[in-house]
């Protein structure tokens, strides 16, 4: 008779997360219809790990989409010739005024503000590490960007209260019920998380697994990602991308999320494709990726 109760709920579940993560903006699973040639493209500007500034959507031209298309792909040529973070922060300091251009700098947010967001310093914290062993496969205190889809930014207080609701239900816990709330914290966490006053850096995520209780479909990221830090510089791409910076992240029953980018700070564009084009620019601080399903 539990058991039956426990599916009831699940089933009830399931569908009131398929709403919630549908309109969370934090997350920002948003479905988009494939825009005809002569219609406008929304491109919407988000600052991760900050607090005190509003998304931006703008609707491009197709011209001025194509244009921002252009540049993104010179952006990538020239940060392949750079070797060190010092060569790189011009680039980065540049893309910065090429996306206030296009008025794609989140509301409330100057030029100079977003350009020291994105190029963070992390002296400070290199010099302590720099004694440490570091895993070769990462990269440490680092800038880095990309141009990926199945890509999301989600808080850390959202990923730690998700993780230990979702830890209590997958081990056999008496207070099973707890399911109920967290059914409630899946549905409004994101709304929750995204208003608090205070910012505690942000997680990138890269790939992204369906229905993670039954282990359904799973959609890797495809793009390019490049980061320059204390393993040098270390890039990936033509090919499928997982984040692998820790374990995956169960955001909801029916999503789950693989780290790529811990402790990032910067800006994330986002435009419409079949999974959701995203260009991001910051300071993180781990990066890794690997093109192997870590499940």
């Amino acid at each position: 008779m539990k058991m039956k109760v426990m599916h009831n709920w699940i089933i009830i579940g399931v569908i009131l997360l398929f709403l919630g993560v549908a309109v969370a903006p934090t997350i920002n699973f948003n479905s988009v219809k494939a825009s005809q040639d002569d219609d406008p493209v929304d491109v919407t500007t988000q600052a991760c790990g900050i607090k005190g500034y509003g998304d931006t959507t703008v609707k491009l031209t197709r011209e001025q989409y194509q244009n921002l298309e252009q540049y993104l792909v010179e952006f990538r040529a020239r940060l392949n010739q750079t070797i060190t973070r010092e060569e790189a922060i011009p680039i980065f300091k540049e893309a910065v005024v090429e996306l206030d251009t296009y008025g794609l700098l989140p509301r409330g947010m100057s030029v100079e503000r977003a350009q020291r967001l994105v190029i963070k310093s992390f002296n400070q914290r290199i010099r302590t590490f720099n004694s440490l062993d570091l895993d070769p496969d990462a990269n440490y205190f680092c800038s880095v960007s990309g141009v990926t889809n199945e890509t999301f930014c989600i808080s850390y207080l959202y990923s730690f209260i998700a993780q230990i609701t979702w830890y209590i239900v997958m081990n056999d816990s008496p207070l099973s019920y707890i399911f109920i709330p967290y059914v409630f914290w899946s549905f409004i966490g994101p709304f929750i998380t995204s208003t608090l006053p205070f910012g505690l850096l942000s997680i990138l995520t890269f790939g992204s697994l369906d229905a993670p209780l039954i282990g359904s479909e799973h959609y890797p990221s495809f793009g390019w990602v490049s980061s320059i830090g204390l393993n040098g510089k270390k890039a990936y791409e033509n090919s499928e991308l997982w984040g692998t910076a820790k374990e995956g992240i169960s955001i909801a029953l029916v999503i789950g999320v693989f780290p790529g980018v811990l402790g990032f700070t910067g800006l994330k564009l986002t435009w419409p494709s079949a999974h959701q084009n995203t260009f991001f620019l910051g300071s993180a601080l781990k990066v890794k990726i690997g093109t192997e399903f870590p499940g």
